[in-house]
């Protein structure tokens, strides 16, 4: 039975962890020819602006550049903030997650013994719920696996694959 359940734990173990390819790839230049140097570029006069407006013009245009930029930084201010609500929200769904895999207390398992736990974690609106088992086959190796859901995102789950051994120093 222990050397089932440890074949079984380093196959899912492999599988999860080779999902990348160790090939070496080769990097690319980031000189572009059609960049033209300094002595290349053309440099254009700018018109200079006249320096006798009244003052209903220089209030005109004033208030029309003010009003222009306004809208500009509330654009601005509008994407930044819906960042800022994602990223924290996301942060949060993690924070869940984590408490809730915490609060699974596998502890020390007896020999030959399995232990099914549960646990819930909370935070900032956001709620995750963890199961997770636990088997020792010999009274000083001891593996466990915890899996946690979002019940606020369908895609936001976690799992962790855990093994310990007791060692005599």
């Amino acid at each position: 039975m222990y050397k089932l359940f440890l074949s079984i734990f380093l196959i899912v173990s492999f599988s999860l962890f080779a999902l990348e390819s160790n090939e070496i790839k080769e990097v690319i230049p980031i000189h572009n020819e059609n960049i033209a140097t300094e002595e290349e570029t053309l440099v254009e006069e700018v018109e200079k602006p006249k320096n006798n407006y009244n003052s209903e013009e220089l209030k005109a245009s004033n208030v029309i550049s003010t009003n222009k930029d306004l809208k500009e930084n509330k654009k601005e201010e509008y994407a930044s903030d819906y960042k800022s609500e994602e990223i924290s929200d996301k942060t949060s769904r993690v924070t869940a997650l984590g408490s809730a895999m915490g609060a699974v207390d596998l502890g020390k398992i007896e020999e030959r013994k399995f232990r099914i736990g549960a646990g819930v974690g909370s935070s900032n609106n956001n709620q995750a719920v963890a199961v997770g088992v636990g088997y020792a086959p010999t009274d000083r190796f001891r593996v466990n696996t915890k899996f946690s859901t979002s019940s606020t995102s369908k895609r936001a789950s976690a799992i962790s694959i855990g093994a310990s051994v007791d060692l005599d120093w």
